[in-house]
């Protein structure tokens, strides 16, 4: 049985990774990371043995870490866990490109994935896009929109951003929220921001007299924490190095 670590165990999300932690037969959860201003530090997590800590040394016996919190707590993650060389999941967006350079190197030593979104209905809807932008080419004009909550941080979604990068070839044809007339060529994306929306995201393929939308559409934040409990597994199945989530889903390890 594998134990799991999770970091921002107390959050919007890690809550939701703690439950399908303690509903899956298959892992255990191992401990649960919190800010040391939290207000459940030092309280006992139902149904386990496990009480809200902020001490990152404790992952040392856990068999990997999944990441739910902030860019800033992601470095002192990677650090921790390329010191006990354990998997790590990091499910935070907002990364600078420092940031995600330091999370880059750290797969050098560690297996490591950078989930933007750990739902595997969204992973597929990526996956569905690239095989529609190859057989429609360059006569369809690709445009994406996420819709999120209104508490969220960073607009454009990372997930937004992952989509559209498995799309282009030259990132220099991306334009986030469009003024004006658009180029040929380009790929245009819109965030809107508002109550509470888990996570919306359609890609429009717009042809002549035509058009496809491919929508996945996040009901709850359930699926993600069960989404990251199954990309976790088969991350510690694997040797070191820098893995997307659609090689994890693909992998066949669990």
């Amino acid at each position: 049985m594998r134990r799991i670590a999770v970091v921002g165990a107390s959050g919007r999300t890690g809550r939701w990774v703690l439950s399908a932690l303690t509903a899956n037969p298959h892992v255990s959860l191992h401990s649960a990371i919190v800010s040391p201003r939290s207000n459940v530090m030092g309280q006992k997590i139902e149904g386990t043995g496990v009480v809200y800590s902020s001490d990152l040394s404790v992952i040392e016996g856990a068999d990997g870490v999944i990441e739910f919190a902030t860019p800033d707590v992601s470095a002192n993650v990677v650090d921790a866990c390329v010191r006990y060389r354990k998997p790590l999941l990091v499910a935070t967006t907002g990364h600078s490109d420092e940031q995600r350079k330091a999370l880059t190197d750290a797969a050098k030593k560690i297996p490591l994935c950078i989930a933007p979104n750990t739902s595997v209905g969204a992973t597929a809807l990526g996956m569905a896009a690239r095989y529609l932008k190859k057989v429609l080419g360059e006569s369809f004009d690709v445009e994406v929109m996420e819709i999120h909550h209104r508490m969220k941080k960073d607009a454009p979604s990372g997930t937004a951003k992952g989509l559209v990068a498995g799309l282009v070839e030259d990132d220099r044809t991306v334009v986030f929220g469009r003024e004006g007339e658009r180029r040929p060529g380009e790929v245009g994306v819109v965030s809107l921001r508002g109550g509470d929306v888990p996570g919306d995201h359609t890609i429009y393929f717009l042809g002549e007299g035509e058009r496809i939308e491919l929508t996945h559409r996040a009901q709850n934040r359930e699926i993600f924490g069960r989404g990251a409990v199954t990309l976790m597994c088969r991350l510690t199945e694997l040797p070191a190095g820098f893995y997307s989530v659609q090689e994890l889903l693909l992998s066949g390890a669990a």
